[in-house]
């Protein structure tokens, strides 16, 4: 697992949104809420932490397969 940051948005009637996810530094993800709350007027943004699960390397039957259908119908070869 892997520590991630997240920019979460908050409107005038309490309803949060998440703005965008996905940055490795806290640093980046401040830049990003402190450019959400200049172009979102009457928006409050902050920074959130949450885990993310490392993500394994799919095999697939053939070596060219690219979403999973190449599984299901067979190539000739």
């Amino acid at each position: 697992m892997r520590t991630l940051y997240r920019v979460i948005g908050v409107d005038g009637y309490g309803y949060s949104e998440v703005q965008a996810s996905g940055y490795t530094t806290p640093e980046d993800a401040l830049a990003e809420a402190n450019e959400c709350e200049k172009m979102f007027k009457g928006v409050d943004f902050y920074v959130e932490t949450y885990e993310d699960e490392d993500t394994k390397e799919r095999t697939y039957a053939h070596p060219n397969s690219v979403d999973g259908w190449e599984d299901i119908y067979p190539q000739e070869n």
